[in-house]
Formats: C-alpha cells, sequence, structure tokens
C-alpha cells in the first residue's frame, strides 16, 4: 500500500472515530435530559398522589409534599415550570395550611404542572 492511502485510510477511521464519539456523546445527554424530566413528572405525581388520597393537616404528610414539589424543581429544566413549581414551593411552605381543605386547588395547580411539562415534552 502506498503511504498516501495508509494516510488517507487513518484520516478517514479518525474522522469516524471523532463522529462516533460525538453522536454517543450527544445521545447521552438526551436520555440524561429525558431522564430529569421523568423525574420531575414522577416528583409531581407522587405530590398528586399525596394531595389526592393523604390528609395534609399532617405536618408530615405536608412536608414530603412539600419535599415532592421541591424535587420536581431540582429536576426540571425548562424554566416556565421550573418557575411556577417554585412558586408552588413557596406557597406550600409559607402558607400551606391554607391548602388544607382546598386540596382539589392544589391538586389542579400540580396537574397543570405536569400538563405543561408532558406539552414541552412533545414540542
Amino acid at each position: 500500500m502506498k503511504k498516501g492511502t495508509k494516510i488517507l485510510i487513518l484520516i478517514a477511521f479518525i474522522i469516524v472515530a471523532g463522529t462516533s464519539f460525538m453522536a454517543g456523546s450527544y445521545i447521552k445527554e438526551q436520555e440524561y435530559l429525558e431522564g430529569r424530566e421523568e423525574r420531575c413528572k414522577t416528583q409531581i405525581i407522587f405530590a398528586i398522589d399525596k394531595a389526592e388520597n393523604q390528609d395534609l393537616s399532617d405536618p408530615d404528610i405536608m412536608e414530603a409534599l412539600i419535599s415532592n414539589v421541591y424535587a420536581a424543581y431540582q429536576v426540571c429544566d425548562e424554566s416556565t415550570v421550573a418557575a411556577q413549581l417554585h412558586e408552588l414551593w413557596n406557597a406550600l411552605i409559607f402558607e400551606g395550611e391554607g391548602f388544607i381543605g382546598r386540596e382539589d386547588e392544589l391538586i389542579e395547580r400540580l396537574r397543570n404542572i405536569v400538563d405543561n411539562v408532558i406539552t414541552l415534552d412533545k414540542l
């Protein structure tokens, strides 16, 4: 084999290897972001479940619900949804007693937020 052919094959190999590495890195990053989004939805669904099925007047239940909302906020990369979660989290911390007896309103807010996550996922 000529020296020029060997160099051409080496360059082609380097290009293919680099492209493969970049494609693999991109796929890994997309899977990571999808995983974060899924964890966000899961935490919101946990909060909805607590609001629907448990007594929010119990401080431990309210604390667990607040933790779910905060966990969702931490893993949500969409700024609009993260802002909604942060606002709700603050409301629950400082005015949590106000949601006792108004669980339907809280559930509706949480469902709207999870719907926003799902809608943004489809875009």
